[in-house]
């Protein structure tokens, strides 16, 4: 193992009732405000069979399907007080009051580097998985990943442990993936009632974070692999 775990990005991921996909496009979010008007285009959006896909130079990108839509950031080296993405879906919900919201996730990724695909295959197969016959059939070994469920007191906490592998620009390293899901009913009787709950979950993005990195820190990761900073994926990571 050569690299401690990192956040990687943090995506907010919301539901809704009545969300037309097709409001949002580029020129709405800079004339509104919800983005910098600077901001500039990573590539080409996509409005296509009602998907929409907007991903800027900074980092931020946003995904919007019928009833649903997505912030997410890659996050870079910065600190906690300049990821963006908790401020951008917060305008964007002043400029979309009138959509009826259900249910919002505040999902963190990360992963831990290891030295070959041998020591990453062994953290899942030999550290969290009891060994037995059943990892292998007919002379070949079990490929594995884990997807687990903590109902808390607000929400559920979902959790998903593969193992990937990281392009850097100079090689590929071998990874695990931590992916984190936190799924949050909204509270309250009336449409603004759930949006003000809705803001308030949001708002406090680095609870939900804290929470996850607990969970990691004191359950899958050693000392040596405890969270630094939060941080971006080099490039990409295929799993």
């Amino acid at each position: 193992m050569s690299k401690n775990f990192e956040i990687q990005e943090l995506a907010i991921a919301i539901n809704a009732k009545n969300l037309n996909p097709n409001v949002i496009n580029a020129d709405f979010l800079k004339y509104t405000g919800i983005v910098p008007a600077e901001w500039e285009l990573a590539r080409q959006p996509v409005y296509a069979n009602n998907l929409v896909q907007i991903f800027f130079n900074t980092g931020v990108g946003i995904v919007a399907q019928p009833n649903s839509i997505t912030v997410v950031e890659a996050t870079g080296t910065k600190p906690a007080a300049e990821i963006q993405v908790a401020k951008i879906t917060h305008q964007l919900l002043e400029k979309l009051s009138q959509v009826e919201y259900e249910r919002v996730g505040i999902n963190p990724r990360g992963f831990v580097i290891f030295n070959s695909d041998a020591e990453a295959y062994q953290y899942i197969h030999g550290k969290l998985l009891a060994p037995g016959s059943w990892q292998e059939f007919e002379s070949a070994k079990v490929n594995a990943s884990l997807q687990l469920s903590y109902p808390l007191k607000r929400g559920i906490l979902n959790l998903s442990i593969n193992q990937a592998n990281v392009q850097f620009p100079d090689k590929v390293a071998a990874a695990i993936l931590f992916s984190g899901n936190f799924n949050y009913s909204l509270v309250g009787n009336t449409p603004v009632e759930k949006l003000q709950d809705l803001q308030q979950i949001i708002q406090n993005w680095q609870v939900s974070v804290g929470t996850f990195q607990k969970l990691l820190v004191e359950n899958f990761l050693t000392s040596s692999e405890a969270p630094k900073n939060i941080s971006v994926f080099p490039t990409t990571v295929n799993s």
